[in-house]
């Protein structure tokens, strides 16, 4: 998957901070944790190709870890807390919720190790890959 942002600043370790447009699948996400009137996402990716702040970039990243990482972050909770409310059916019912939002919680703390993890292998790191010129912008390459 490649996307195409511009940078809209570089820290003192040169990694640059790419901010890109809002897709219509991001309108009732929020996974970003930026107001729904601000139109843009912001990512952190080293910047590999000298780029400066203005200039529009390509940042590529794997298909597959898009694919897993939203299997992780919707489907690891739901199937744990349903998990749990199944075999706590038979305890009285608020035990078995009490134990189901542990479970919600102990997700979300495997989330988080994943993340990590996923943060810290080098295959699965967006890539800044070209810096685009504006004819090229224009042309839609």
């Amino acid at each position: 998957m490649t996307e195409i942002g511009t940078i809209s600043k570089i820290d003192k370790k040169n990694r640059a901070t790419v901010r890109f447009p809002r897709k219509t699948a991001c309108e009732n996400c929020r996974m970003c944790l930026k107001p729904k009137d601000e139109m843009y996402v912001e990512l952190l990716v080293k910047n590999t190709l000298g780029a400066k702040v203005g200039d529009k970039v390509s940042v590529s990243m794997g298909k597959q870890i898009v694919l897993i990482s939203s299997i992780i972050v919707y489907l690891l909770p739901v199937v744990l807390v349903a998990a749990a409310l199944f075999f706590t059916r038979s305890m009285k019912e608020i035990l078995s919720f009490g134990i189901s939002m542990g479970i919600l919680i102990i997700s979300y703390v495997i989330i988080a190790f994943i993340d990590k993890w996923i943060k810290s292998n080098k295959n699965y790191i967006p890539k800044m890959v070209a810096i685009l010129k504006e004819e090229d912008n224009q042309n839609g390459k």
